[in-house]
């Protein structure tokens, strides 16, 4: 059964400087030309052990940027679906790591372009801390994932906003959110929009789409907690 849905309307909930092709060339830039910093001493390992963890047939990642994240789990040899608002990015990640195992698909994480129980896990990469509704963000992914689907959730930990939005220069900030240019290692963004979801926010979200939250971690560098992975399933 083919899984994928073509969708002619893409809703939109807020403004994603990702689709700007100057702030994609920056990410591709960014990530790129990173090396032995926390994405390869935390990240990837982390990723690779859960899905190696939960070893499943059909695997989505929301928010693939430029599809790196598929070409950090070398054991796995199921399907790889990359989901990502940004059409340049998707190129680019067509153009490094498209196989017949990988698809990379132009879609959002409020409306994504896979039929309803389709996938067996699913994970998300410092993306949460850029959507502003997460509720719907939660039930999107619940609904794409089979029954005990797994997923993984990878974020920035609340108790460390202060530090992450220090990096942000010529900024606008209210009680919401941060609109700025984003120091971020390697090659700065222009434009980067951070929510600043409390921890109770991002848990109830998944909690009310019927996600099961099966475990929390944090992990940093130092004294920081900087980031929190979420672990669960489908209920």
């Amino acid at each position: 059964m083919e899984r994928f849905e073509n969708k002619s309307e893409q809703h939109k909930f807020e403004e994603n400087p990702f689709e700007d092709e100057t702030v994609s060339q920056e990410w591709i830039n960014s990530v790129e030309n990173e090396s032995g910093l926390i994405r390869d001493k935390e990240i990837y390992p982390r990723l690779n052990d859960w899905v190696q963890e939960t070893n499943p047939e059909v695997l989505l990642e929301i928010g693939a940027g430029q599809g790196i994240c598929s070409d950090k789990i070398p054991e796995f040899g199921g399907k790889y679906v990359g989901i990502e608002p940004s059409k340049k990015l998707v190129e680019r990640a067509m153009e490094l790591y498209k196989s017949d195992q990988r698809d990379f698909i132009v879609g959002n994480a409020y409306d994504l372009p896979m039929q309803s129980e389709s996938c067996d896990a699913s994970f998300a990469i410092n993306v949460w801390f850029h959507l502003e509704n997460l509720q719907k963000a939660s039930s999107e992914m619940a609904r794409v994932l089979k029954r005990n689907g797994n997923f993984l959730i990878i974020t920035v930990n609340p108790k460390d906003y202060k530090n992450w939005l220090g990096g942000y220069e010529n900024k606008f900030e209210d009680d919401k959110k941060v609109i700025g240019k984003a120091n971020t290692p390697v090659n700065p963004l222009s434009k980067n929009i951070f929510y600043k979801h409390s921890l109770e926010k991002i848990e109830s979200s998944l909690k009310e789409a019927g996600l099961q939250i099966d475990s929390v971690e944090n992990f940093g560098w130092g004294d920081r907690e900087v980031f929190l992975v979420f672990k669960g399933h489908k209920k």
